[in-house]
């Protein structure tokens, strides 16, 4: 659709923007790939709220993550870690193997459709889709590539004494 919305940045504050439009047209499937989600700033009271009512949306609804670095999510992400305990059902997370920890893009994918990308981890320069699934479609399949190469990651029981 040409004229479905299309949208570049290169500050924070419309990389964030372009999360919330992200998050906020996700009907059934959150996708995140990302070295280690911390300047998604998904543990904002707001994000959190966002995606616990997504989660909370149906039985269909699922949000996975893969991520080089799960320390963040482990030990500064209190919401979201109980989200992962509340939603287990439909909440993944797995890490990268070494050999992929090189990759520096970062994204977030809603229902194949729409997507935010930052070319690198470093920069706040990327694109964000609304609605161009044809433009999603390479996204989404490095992702299942990526989901399928990553091994488990954080969970939502704690182990050991």
């Amino acid at each position: 659709m040409p004229d479905s919305p299309l949208a570049a940045f290169d500050t924070r504050a419309a990389y964030q923007q372009a999360i919330d439009a992200v998050l906020s047209a996700a009907k059934k499937r959150l996708c995140i790939f990302d070295a280690d989600i911390r300047e998604l700033e998904l543990e904002q009271r707001a994000r959190a709220d966002a995606i616990a009512a997504f989660l909370a949306g149906g039985p269909d609804r699922s949000l996975r993550i893969v991520a080089h670095d799960l320390d963040h999510l482990t030990r500064y992400s209190p919401r979201l870690m109980a989200l992962l305990k509340r939603y287990s059902h439909c909440f993944s997370v797995r890490q990268t193997p070494e050999t992929l920890r090189n990759m520096a893009d970062a994204f977030m994918l809603a229902d194949e459709a729409s997507g935010v990308i930052r070319f690198h981890a470093d920069h706040f320069r990327g694109k964000m889709l609304l609605d161009r699934p044809l433009e999603i479609h390479d996204w989404q399949q490095r992702f299942e590539a990526l989901w399928a190469e990553s091994m488990p990651g954080a969970s939502a029981t704690h182990t050991g004494l």
